[in-house]
């Protein structure tokens, strides 16, 4: 919780990783920055936050300060329900702040972000990322791929999720300073669990740097080879364009176990693209709607589906070709009695036609099951007939063989109404 431009930490080693953190901020036209940033607490607590006070509110510094205090001296964040609790504790706080000295400190709120490494139960190690009206969070792969975590809490987000507006066009948008959501005004946070993988990079961004910076722009800074550049980087070019606010950059490096990281590769011509594009499109396999590369226009829906499918590939059921089995079986010992009776009764025309309707259909079945010839004892042009019998005319009766022991055959399937915050005056 620092006004410091620059707050870098030496890397930290945490579940058999090095992380390369560092945050920035700066009061930019304002005259008084209400902004905040949490670093410090992640070499023991293994968390970082950004915290944006309302502008347009009293104590807005202090609400961000508020917040994150709380936060810092709560208990550990370690599952999605433990950050919602942590910043409901925080909530609270701020809250209670506000009732103390209403007269100055009535109605004060903020923006909240956090991410607090955690380990699943399969030892897999990720961030718990939380979050309430606008600080985004971000990620980036080292294929380039630029991913928007978090949704604004504001009306002119929920436009572009209904795809009237542009995502670069939000912050010039009607209702991008309305915060439907914020700490200490009952806002509820929206957690979700985000991968952890050496070579990514992590950005959690008030909407300061995002009035400024395109999601591209951004994805280009967090290809910088430390935190600390990726910070100094986005301070110039918001201070390059003119800040209209207070902004705020928080970044994490995740490294290997040696202290280094995996290359970012060079980006991929628009060429090497399409046929990118044309060939996942033709295994029907359709990127998260919120993955944007950084060499691309930044527009997509919201609510990405999962990246794994966790049912797994879809598998042909075994019970449709048993049935088709035994209807076959079925019918070829009906089509046999039919033909034994021609034979005692001699060789009725009505049951002759029978047969070859019976016979019709089990070729049908049979091209539908996909049945080997021999699988059932039975053949195209004929069926099992039994010792002695004389076979109809025309047809060739198979060598009588002892019956065959019967066999079986199994397989698995798997189958009260708040008033809503501005932030800006």
């Amino acid at each position: 919780m620092t006004d410091a431009a620059t707050s870098a930490l030496p890397p930290v080693p945490l579940h058999g990783l090095l992380f390369d953190v560092a945050g920035a901020s700066a009061q930019g036209p304002r005259k008084e920055n209400q902004d905040a940033f949490a670093v410090d607490a992640f070499t023991t607590r293994g968390f970082v936050a950004v915290a944006d006070g309302m502008g347009g509110e009293r104590a807005g510094r202090l609400a961000a300060d508020t917040a994150l205090s709380t936060l810092a001296s709560g208990t550990e964040i370690r599952s999605l329900d433990a950050a919602r609790y942590a910043v409901r504790a925080a909530d609270e706080a701020v809250a209670r702040s506000a009732q103390q000295a209403p007269d100055e400190r009535g109605g004060m709120g903020c923006a909240l972000a956090l991410m607090a490494l955690s380990v699943d139960r399969g030892g897999e190690v990720g961030w718990i990322g939380a979050h309430v009206g606008d600080v985004r969070i971000l990620s980036r792969s080292p294929d380039g791929t630029v991913r928007l975590e978090t949704r604004d809490h504001t009306p002119a987000y929920a436009r572009w999720e209904a795809g009237e507006i542009a995502l670069d066009e939000i912050p010039d948008s009607p209702g991008s300073n309305k915060l439907q959501r914020a700490v200490g005004r009952g806002g509820e946070a929206e957690a979700r669990w985000i991968p952890v993988r050496p070579g990514w990079t992590y950005l959690l961004v008030s909407d300061g740097v995002t009035k400024a910076m395109r999601l591209d722009e951004l994805g280009d800074a967090m290809a910088l080879a430390s935190s600390e550049a990726i910070c100094q980087s986005i301070t110039r070019k918001v201070e390059e364009r003119g800040p209209d606010d207070n902004y705020t950059a928080v970044a994490v490096r995740v490294l290997d176990g040696d202290g280094g990281t995996m290359p970012a590769p060079p980006r991929r011509d628009p060429v090497m693209a399409a046929a990118a594009t044309t060939a996942a499109a033709s295994a029907q396999t359709a990127p998260r709607p919120n993955d944007l590369r950084a060499d691309e226009a930044p527009r997509n829906l919201f609510n990405p589906p999962a990246e794994v499918d966790v049912n797994g590939p879809r598998r042909s059921s075994k019970a449709g070709g048993i049935a088709l089995v035994l209807a076959l079986l079925a019918l070829g010992l009906a089509a046999y009695a039919a033909w034994a009776a021609t034979q005692s009764r001699g060789a009725d025309p009505a049951l002759t036609a029978q047969v070859d309707s019976l016979r019709n259909e089990v070729r049908t079945l049979r091209a539908r099951a996909a049945v080997p010839n021999d699988s059932m004892g039975l053949t195209v042009d004929s069926v099992p007939v039994a010792a002695g019998a004389v076979p109809p005319a025309g047809t060739t009766a198979p060598p009588v063989q002892a019956p065959a022991a019967a066999q079986t055959t199994t397989g698995a399937t798997t189958g009260a109404a708040r008033p809503t915050p501005t932030k800006q005056p």
